[in-house]
């Protein structure tokens, strides 16, 4: 494989970083498109597992026209992707250059004078973005759910270790958790169901589950608080905690578990609609 349309002076960036890659058990390959419809054809696209992270490798630093082209044709296809700029540590580098790098979602990778890799600044991964229906009501939850989304779409690499997707997960499942049992202990104070306060708080979280949706815990002519579709989706949401809490063994087994994430914010974000809206019709 050989270098065609990238420029003399960032071959030697792009060989550095095209190392880096290999190390870090990516595939790499030189000037190939990601997809035969891609405005632009970048440096390096690694790929592992259904994760592919696209470098441009750049002497001088530019966020072009072709550049920004590309970001958004990703984002419009919701491509699994990370996108990077790659320069030397002693580029000029604009304030301006930082927000067309910031609004294209494009992350930036410095290679200093040693040929040390870092991440200067992470991408966006179009495939990672959520966004709740906009017909979704969180009443007094809304600004912690929309602080969850926000931590979840924030910049962030599969080339990092710190990794706020997962942060912004187990902050979606705190909030579900949470608003269950309050959801149980209103049903109990307005005497819908037949337990006391304790009873809901010495429960877990999927004996409230369960509770909610009893008919033995519910009051004389009664009905339960939850549907069963309802409680089925809150038992398999409670799962995320097992996805959140056992480690993955590779970046692969990484790559398939923030896949699941995306679905699992949008999942809580509907359960936490729902819950408001019953919690409203107790009377």
């Amino acid at each position: 494989m050989k270098y065609i349309s990238t420029p003399e002076e960032a071959r030697p960036l792009a060989n550095i970083v095209l190392k880096f890659m290999r190390e870090s058990g990516f595939t790499v390959k030189i000037e190939k498109p990601l997809d035969i419809n891609i405005p632009y054809t970048t440096t390096l696209i690694a790929t592992k597992g259904n994760l592919s992270i696209l470098i441009e490798s750049q002497y001088q630093i530019d966020c072009h026209q072709s550049i920004k082209e590309l970001a958004l044709w990703l984002h419009s296809q919701k491509c699994y992707v990370e996108l990077f700029l790659a320069t030397h540590s002693l580029a000029n580098i604009s304030w301006k250059i930082f927000k067309e790098l910031e609004r294209s979602g494009i992350g930036l990778i410095i290679i200093d004078e040693v040929c040390t890799v870092t991440i200067e600044r992470f991408p966006k991964n179009p495939a990672l973005i959520v966004s709740h229906d906009p017909t979704l009501k969180f009443g007094p939850y809304e600004k912690k759910v929309k602080a969850c989304m926000k931590k979840f779409n924030s910049p962030c690499s599969f080339l990092s270790d710190n990794n706020q997707r997962r942060d912004a997960a187990r902050d979606m499942c705190e909030i579900v958790e949470g608003l269950t049992e309050k959801l149980a202990i209103y049903a109990v104070k307005k005497k819908h169901i037949k337990l006391t306060e304790k009873n809901i708080t010495d429960q877990d979280w999927a004996g409230q589950i369960n509770t909610l949706r009893s008919q033995d815990a519910c009051a004389t002519e009664k009905n339960p608080i939850l549907t069963e579709a309802i409680k089925t989706d809150l038992h398999s949401f409670r799962e995320v905690r097992n996805l959140l809490d056992h480690p993955t063994r590779t970046r692969t087994q990484e790559i398939d578990r923030q896949q699941q994430l995306v679905e699992r914010m949008m999942m809580g974000s509907r359960l936490i609609d729902r819950l408001v809206k019953i919690k409203r019709k107790i009377s």
